[in-house]
C-alpha cells in the first residue's frame, strides 16, 4: 500500500509547471497565534482550501496548517482536469456498491461544477478556469463494446454524453481510436492560482494558515484533540479534518488507498490543439491530456509504483518519452517541443471513491477528506 518512506516529503519533483508559471511566492510568515481553536485543517492545498473557504461562514477559530508552503505540494503537481467522470466506469461501480450509491457519486461529480462556478464566480477568471468538453476514448477495439454500454449507462441517469465512432473521433480532434464517449461537462484550470487565492480570502476572514507546520500526530486529549507539531508545539482543536493527500494515510489506523506516481509533461505554447477537449483512455493506467490558457499542452500518464522518491525521478526522463511517444502514435504526429516534466505522487482507492467524514472507530471529531483519484478536485467542492 505504501511505497514511499513515510518521512518523506517529497510529493512531487521539482518542475512542476504551475509553480514555474506562478513562482512559489512569499514564504508565510512563520504564526505566533493562539494554540488553541476550534477547528484545524491538516493540509493547505486544493482540498484544504476549500473546506477552510466552506467553514469561514461559521465564525469558528480555523487554523490550516502544512508542512510545506500552501499549495505545493501535491495541488502544484496537479494537471487539473476536472471531470464528473471517476476512475471506475458507472457500470462497474453500480455492481461495486449498488446503483443508488453509484448515482449518487457520479450526480456528486456533475453537481459540483455548478457548486463551483456559483461560489467562485470572481476567483475562477484569475485561475484560468473554462469550461471543456471530455472525450474518454477506447484504447482499442476490445473496449468499444463496454465503453458504448457505459454510455448508455450513462445517458439513463440523466448524463448528457454521445458516442462517436472512430472515423468522427478522428475527423473532429485529429487522434485515432476506434472510438470514444464524448461528454459536454468538464473543465480545466490553474490550481494553484484557485488555491492561492481561495487562501487569501481565508486569510481576510480571520482564518489562521500556517506553513511549515509538519502535524506528526493527532491524539484525543481530553474533550479536544492535540496535534503535535515537528517543531515540538502542540495545537489543541475541538475538530480536525485532514485534507493532506496522499501524506494523509498515515493518520488513519488502516489501508485505504495505494500509492503510485504519475508523470506529466507540457510543451511550447502551439495553436494546433486550442479546440482539444478534455482527453483521457480507457487503459489503465490512462494516457490523459489538457490544452492551457497559454496555448500549451500538457500530456500526462505512464503511471508506477516507485519504491523511493529517488527512484521516481530517475524515471522521469523515460517517462517524458514514453509519453511523447503515446501522444505521436495516438495522434500520428510529433508531439511539439516539451519544455518541461514533472512527476507527483497520488492514492487511489479500490473503488474511485473518496473518503469523505469520520472513520467508524476512530474518534468522531477526527474527519478526513481524501479526495483521491483522477477527479479529486471535483470531489474536494
Amino acid at each position: 500500500m505504501w511505497p514511499f518512506d513515510r518521512k518523506s516529503r517529497r510529493v512531487r519533483s521539482s518542475q512542476a509547471y504551475w509553480l514555474l508559471r506562478n513562482g512559489i511566492g512569499d514564504a508565510a510568515p512563520r504564526s505566533r497565534a493562539a494554540s488553541t481553536c476550534d477547528i484545524a485543517i491538516v493540509g493547505a492545498g486544493i482540498t484544504g482550501a476549500l473546506v477552510a473557504d466552506s467553514l469561514v461562514s461559521t465564525g469558528a477559530r480555523i487554523v490550516v496548517l502544512d508542512s510545506h508552503e500552501p499549495g505545493q505540494g501535491s495541488t502544484s503537481a496537479s494537471t487539473a482536469l476536472l471531470q464528473y467522470e471517476i476512475d471506475t466506469h458507472l457500470t462497474d461501480l453500480t455492481r461495486l456498491v449498488g446503483a443508488e450509491r453509484a448515482l449518487r457519486a457520479y450526480r456528486a461529480g456533475v453537481d459540483s461544477f455548478a457548486v463551483l462556478e456559483d461560489r467562485f464566480a470572481d476567483l475562477l477568471p484569475m485561475a484560468d478556469y473554462e469550461r471543456r468538453p471530455s472525450l474518454y476514448l477506447a484504447s482499442d477495439e476490445k473496449a468499444v463494446a463496454p465503453l458504448q454500454v457505459e454510455a448508455a449507462a450513462r445517458r439513463a441517469i440523466g448524463l448528457h454524453c454521445e458516442w462517436l465512432d472512430g472515423a468522427e473521433v478522428t475527423r473532429r480532434y485529429g487522434c485515432h481510436t476506434p472510438g470514444a464517449v464524448l461528454s459536454s461537462l468538464g473543465a480545466q484550470m490553474d490550481p494553484l492560482r484557485f488555491t492561492r487565492a481561495l487562501l487569501a480570502g481565508c486569510l481576510r476572514h480571520g482564518v489562521d494558515v500556517r506553513s511549515r507546520a509538519r502535524v506528526e500526530s493527532v491524539d484525543a486529549a481530553g474533550n479536544d484533540l492535540a496535534l503535535r507539531l515537528a517543531d515540538g508545539s502542540v495545537l489543541s482543536a475541538r475538530h480536525v479534518v485532514i485534507c493532506a493527500g496522499y501524506e494523509s494515510l498515515r493518520f488513519l489506523d488502516r489501508d485505504v488507498a495505494d500509492i503510485d506516481n504519475t508523470f506529466a509533461l507540457i510543451t511550447a505554447p502551439t495553436d494546433e490543439f486550442a479546440s482539444l477537449p478534455l482527453v483521457w483512455e480507457s487503459a489503465r493506467p490512462y494516457l490523459y491530456m489538457r490544452t492551457t490558457r497559454d496555448r500549451r499542452l500538457i500530456v500526462g500518464g505512464g503511471d508506477v509504483p516507485c519504491d523511493t522518491v529517488a527512484a521516481r525521478e530517475l524515471l522521469l526522463p523515460k517517462q517524458t518519452v514514453k509519453l511523447a511517444k503515446s501522444f505521436e502514435k495516438l495522434f500520428g504526429r510529433p508531439l511539439p517541443p516539451v519544455e518541461y516534466a514533472w512527476a507527483g505522487s497520488f492514492a487511489s482507492t479500490r473503488d474511485g471513491l473518496p473518503y469523505i467524514g469520520p472513520v467508524a472507530g476512530m474518534h468522531p471529531r477526527l474527519q478526513f477528506a481524501l479526495c483521491y483519484g483522477g477527479n479529486g478536485i471535483t470531489y474536494s467542492v
